[in-house]
């Protein structure tokens, strides 16, 4: 009977395994993946200098961590900040295009508009 028992214990301890929970309380591994400066660069495709001025930039800057003379920073949030830059590929409406041309000027033209 106890033999039965282990068996199916040892089934179900599998399947959780399987399932992604373990019975361990160890902590596991970050998934993500820290990455150095020379990296960082390599999968941005920009300079060093360019990286550093990036990381000062005022209305996007590139996420990065700083612990002592070192920065660090995670790979798979280098690819979210390249992803976020990306420019939509849907073309302005005429409308639109006036608009921000018009708004630009100081003064309507005597002739009007030509759009």
């Amino acid at each position: 009977m106890v033999g039965g028992l282990s068996e199916k214990l040892d089934r179900v301890l599998e399947l959780l395994e399987k399932a992604g929970f373990t019975g361990h309380s160890k902590q596991s591994k970050p998934s993500r993946r820290l990455v150095y400066a020379k990296e960082a660069c390599q999968i941005i495709g920009k300079s060093l200098s360019s990286l550093y001025r990036g990381i000062k930039a005022p209305n996007d800057p590139i996420p990065s961590y700083k612990r002592g003379k070192l920065l660090y920073f995670y790979e798979d949030e280098l690819y979210a900040w390249i992803e976020s830059g990306r420019k939509h590929s849907v073309a302005p409406s005429l409308a639109e295009t006036a608009a921000a041309i018009t708004a630009g000027m100081k003064r309507r033209p005597r002739g009007g508009y030509n759009f």
